[in-house]
């Protein structure tokens, strides 16, 4: 009797150590699954910020250039106003 006994303790304890080793290879598996659904998040927010950064980089040369662009419109009117002036003159 005592080693049926024995034998349903070590039984249970094996069954219990069984789910354990479970549970534990589940939470495993779902801190995997949080941690690749993590890390595509992170990456396409990285994305994101590289095309928002290169769009702003282009908008900041795109102002530049028409800011020169207007600056030596403004040079030849200026210019071409003096030869006006010294021709009238």
């Amino acid at each position: 009797m005592e080693r049926y006994e024995e034998e349903m303790v070590r039984r249970y304890a094996a069954q219990q150590q069984q789910r354990q080793d479970e549970l534990s290879a589940l939470k495993a598996q779902a801190e995997e699954a949080r941690e690749k659904i993590f890390q595509k998040l992170k990456e396409e927010e990285e994305n994101r910020r590289a095309e928002e950064e290169f769009k702003e980089n282009l908008r900041n040369e795109l102002y530049l250039e028409e800011t020169e662009a207007a600056a030596r419109a403004r040079e030849q009117a200026e210019a071409e106003k003096r030869v006006r002036v010294r021709g009238e003159l």
